[in-house]
């Protein structure tokens, strides 16, 4: 399909569509065991899920209906949801591709008005300037831009249903989900960048505290270990950021960020060879910019503070660096020393209330293979301020922020498997 149209229908399909009282049947069967990619969205309004997103949305002060907005965004097309869409399309909507090419995707769907379909595919036909075929594959109506699209549904021996890498990816993806997908690297254009794995899956979930996305991936290559963190015990208790990282998966990296740390004049090979254990970067409230502490183990501290120092050069801010119990500190507050100091004075983070309620709502566990924290609800305040500071802060903003009370972010690894999953926390 032509990227206007595949967006279009793709759009359309991930908005959702009402009418019907359960999740409908999967087309999963129609795609053949050597099916590049699978999408698969629950297009029920009604559906559990859809009613906790609306549950989500009526949180916020705006509270956006999702037809509304769904007429919204129609009505740049010409169309209206409940005359040309919502008869148009079934309980799911799911695409398969059955090559890698552009127009080698094929939409397969249930609809409750076959004719609504047809006007609504000859509509978009004309919006994109291209040509659709329409055809029916055991029970379901398929819509592609070339019929040996849809032959190829009909033709493969096996389903995709049955393949290994797909059937352990939807076991590690949650049972209820919005949309999820799954792709094989075969997908991958031939000019694409090399990437070392054998599949990647996703899925959207709504739950009643906020909404979750997950991916996972089966690498060609050691996904790295899982660790619980001690930095989280370093870093004060009042952090309105905290990043852990585990720099061993940072080495499998250094090709990738090799140009940017060139541009600097880093040797960034040097650097990560270097560091070594977890690594963290923490950000606190302070009178005017907030304060900056990264924190590294390394097997040659001078050496890792000249690096550092050559990374730092110009920054807008002072930054500080020194070695303090063996780690380099790296930080915008008055001293190195004193940055290590907030955690053993007034606590740490990892004994915060409001950091380990967004852990247990999030569900992320004690062993992980980093993970990202971001305290959204005491962040703002500071935000608030910002005009003081000559930052304008659209007031609309801060208001749709402050439903919003936590962002948690991980991965877990175990082998040649990893998965990663961000967690927004909406009260």
């Amino acid at each position: 399909m032509k990227v206007w149209s595949a967006a279009a229908l793709g759009a359309i399909a991930l908005a959702g569509c009402g009418g019907n009282d359960t999740a409908g049947a999967s087309a999963i069967g129609l795609a053949p065991a050597d099916a590049f990619g699978y999408v698969e969205l629950d297009t029920s309004l009604d559906s559990d899920q859809w009613r906790k997103v609306q549950a989500l949305l009526d949180r916020f002060p705006s509270r956006p209906q999702l037809v509304v907005e769904l007429d919204k965004q129609l009505s740049e097309e010409q169309l209206q949801w409940e005359r040309d869409v919502d008869p148009a399309l079934g309980e799911t909507v799911s695409a398969i591709w059955v090559g890698n090419a552009a127009d080698d995707v094929v939409v397969a769907t249930q609809p409750d008005d076959e004719a609504k379909l047809r006007t609504l595919v000859d509509k978009l036909a004309d919006q994109a300037d291209t040509e659709y075929v329409i055809g029916e594959v055991d029970g379901w109506t398929a819509v592609a831009e070339q019929q040996s699209s849809i032959d190829a549904l009909k033709s493969g021996d096996g389903e995709l249903a049955d393949n290994d890498g797909y059937q352990a990816a939807l076991g590690e993806l949650p049972d209820e989900r919005l949309a999820f997908g799954w792709v094989s690297e075969r997908a991958l254009p031939a000019n694409f960048p090399k990437l070392e794995f054998e599949w990647i899956a996703g899925a959207i979930e709504a739950r009643d505290d906020g909404a979750a996305a997950t991916f996972v991936e089966r690498l060609t290559g050691e996904a790295g270990a899982s660790y619980t963190s001690r930095r989280i015990d370093e870093a004060p208790a009042d952090s309105l950021a905290f990043l852990s990282f585990d720099t061993k998966s940072l080495r499998g990296q250094t090709s990738s960020l090799a140009p940017l740390a060139n541009l600097l004049g880093v040797r960034v090979d040097q650097l990560i060879a270097d560091i070594e254990g977890e690594g963290a970067f923490w950000v606190l409230p302070a009178a005017g910019f907030p304060e900056l502490t990264l924190v590294l183990t390394t097997s040659s501290p001078e050496r890792t503070q000249q690096q550092l120092r050559q990374l730092f050069e110009g920054a807008p801010l002072p930054i500080r660096i020194g070695v303090v119990d063996s780690q380099v500190v790296a930080t915008t507050a008055s001293s190195p020393a004193q940055a290590l100091e907030r955690a053993r004075v007034g606590g740490s983070l990892g004994d915060d209330e409001d950091f380990r309620e967004a852990k247990a709502t999030a569900g992320m566990p004690d062993e992980t293979g980093g993970f990202l924290y971001l305290d959204v609800a005491d962040a703002l305040p500071l935000l608030s301020l910002a005009g003081f500071a000559g930052v304008d802060v659209p007031k609309e903003l801060l208001e749709n922020l402050r439903p919003i009370r936590s962002v948690v972010a991980w991965s877990q690894t175990d082998g040649t498997a990893s998965a990663q999953t961000v967690f927004v926390h909406i009260q």
